[in-house]
């Protein structure tokens, strides 16, 4: 590799380290703040202990550089030698390529996930992440090296699987960093866009996974978990639960003092 190559390849994952960080910071402080309305309506009541919660940031800052080398060196390929497929034309290309990313990466994802929830990998590669009972915004990204190989090799491939343009491919990597901090910050967000049967993720599902640790292995869908028999059979009860507490909280914030 020449110098000029290696000095390009090196500043892409800089860049994307950048963009992921400053997405994280934000992320994180807003979803606090919106935390902060509705604190009465917290899914757990168990708390995360302090020193928990700086080992997830501290390990997230790691993994998020550990996805930026991935993410950046599949941009690089793609860019510097065209490695991978042309992208689909125009803004209805970029949009089907956008939501061809989403489903293709849950799908990705929920086979991996399950994959290192067996016995074979668990203790391994990913019962540290599940040291983290109560999830919290920072401990979205808190993945070991193994970890990230197995979940967000994606970004490194992602050229190789889907007609994408590089924005597309940047625009979901930050719509799965935004949606995953979201999924790990133990209040639930949804909205009337997660109420089941809806196809999306809630926080709800990701908190059942944190709990009990054999279910709700997607990222952005529930479609894997109910074809496969994956889903929390209290799943649907429960965020419809947890979705009408957050609206309850909400509205009584709104009355007057008396």
């Amino acid at each position: 590799m020449r110098a000029e190559q290696l000095i390009s390849w090196g500043a892409t994952i800089a860049v994307v380290y950048a963009i992921l960080l400053a997405t994280y910071v934000a992320t994180c402080l807003v979803v606090t703040q919106l935390n902060r309305r509705i604190a009465g309506a917290k899914i757990q009541a168990r708390e995360t202990p302090l020193p928990q919660i700086r080992r997830d940031q501290r390990q997230s800052l790691t993994s998020l550089a550990a996805i930026a080398a991935m993410f950046g060196t599949g941009h690089w390929l793609y860019v510097e030698f065209g490695w991978g497929l042309a992208p689909l034309d125009g803004f209805a290309g970029g949009i089907v390529a956008f939501v061809g990313s989403l489903i293709l990466f849950d799908t990705w994802f929920y086979w991996f996930h399950r994959l290192i929830h067996t016995p074979l990998f668990y203790a391994r590669v990913h019962r540290w992440h599940h040291m983290t009972v109560t999830p919290v915004e920072p401990c979205r990204t808190m993945y070991r090296l193994v970890d990230n190989l197995f979940l967000q090799s994606y970004w490194l491939v992602a050229h190789f699987l889907i007609p994408a343009a590089p924005a597309v491919l940047l625009a979901h990597k930050l719509y799965d960093q935004v949606t995953g901090i979201t999924g790990h910050c133990g209040w639930e967000h949804g909205g009337r866009w997660c109420w089941p049967p809806s196809p999306l993720i809630s926080v709800t599902h990701h908190d059942q996974h944190h709990r009990f640790f054999r279910c709700n292995y997607a990222t952005h869908f529930t479609v894997w978990d109910r074809l496969m028999g994956t889903l929390h059979p209290a799943h649907d009860a429960e965020l419809k639960r947890n979705l009408a507490a957050t609206v309850a909280v909400r509205q009584a914030a709104r009355l007057p003092a008396e």
